[in-house]
């Protein structure tokens, strides 16, 4: 059966920032027909209704309509890991993947590239991402996951988090399990206001609010045993998989 791919993007104050996105990923898929695109508002989203006339012009745009499927989801406001886990609970998608509205696809045939990629771990055990133009291979940002990484964990993003270090969370698993993968000729860059390509807007300060970098950041250091746990779960499977062929 062909892979089916799912983007997951929660997205707040930003609705033509995620139509950029949206667009550029459709434009650049060699095979939209297998994509799908999920995305979560708030309900108190003061642009709420500015998503719901973009997501209504982009299901009847002739450009979006070879996509599998783009669904808005309005609910209400979560932590960004809890956003993202009911997202993954709803996507149709086996390759899950984690965007923000503030990417931009930029080579063309990143899905089939995740068809060769993914052809090397039949175990479907796997931790990849693309050159976010930011860290590149010194740090998975975006992680794309299989969905039977997803089930084994129970989680696409921990739920310990506020907003921050849930991708680094991911990575230092997969590390352990050696299951790291970086795809480098595939860039979909983040535009974050750290790289100069964009200004801070009201979403970056609102996620620096109640010090949640430093929140998180004690967190992810506390609780080093749970991802020497979830790992072991992901290395049974592997085991399990080499076992039964």
């Amino acid at each position: 059966m062909p892979n089916i791919i799912s983007l997951l993007c929660p997205s707040r104050g930003r609705p033509n920032v995620l139509e950029r996105m949206i667009k550029s990923a459709v434009d650049t898929a060699a095979k939209p027909s297998r994509v799908e695109i999920l995305i979560y508002i708030d309900d108190d989203d003061p642009d709420r209704f500015s998503y719901l006339s973009s997501h209504k012009n982009l299901v009847s745009n002739k450009e979006i309509a070879d996509l599998l499927n783009i669904d808005l989801v309005v609910g209400q406001t979560l932590r960004t890991p809890l956003l993202n886990n009911i997202l993954a609970e709803r996507a149709r998608g086996n390759i899950l993947m984690i965007t923000n509205d503030d990417q931009i696809f930029i080579d063309r045939g990143w899905d089939t590239r995740l068809d060769e990629e993914t052809k090397h771990f039949p175990d479907e055990i796997y931790c990849m991402w693309f050159d976010d133009g930011r860290y590149q291979d010194t740090l998975c940002t975006f992680p794309i996951l299989s969905r039977k990484w997803v089930e084994t964990l129970g989680y696409i993003e921990p739920l310990l988090f506020e907003h921050f270090n849930c991708d680094l969370w991911t990575w230092q698993i997969a590390k352990i399990i050696n299951r790291t993968h970086y795809i480098s000729d595939i860039r979909v860059h983040h535009l974050h206001p750290d790289t100069g390509k964009s200004k801070p807007d009201n979403t970056t300060e609102r996620n620096l609010r109640g010090e949640k970098p430093q929140i998180d950041k004690a967190i992810f250091s506390k609780f080093e045993r749970y991802r020497i746990l979830d790992a072991s779960l992901l290395q049974d499977a592997i085991d399990e998989y080499d076992t039964a062929k």
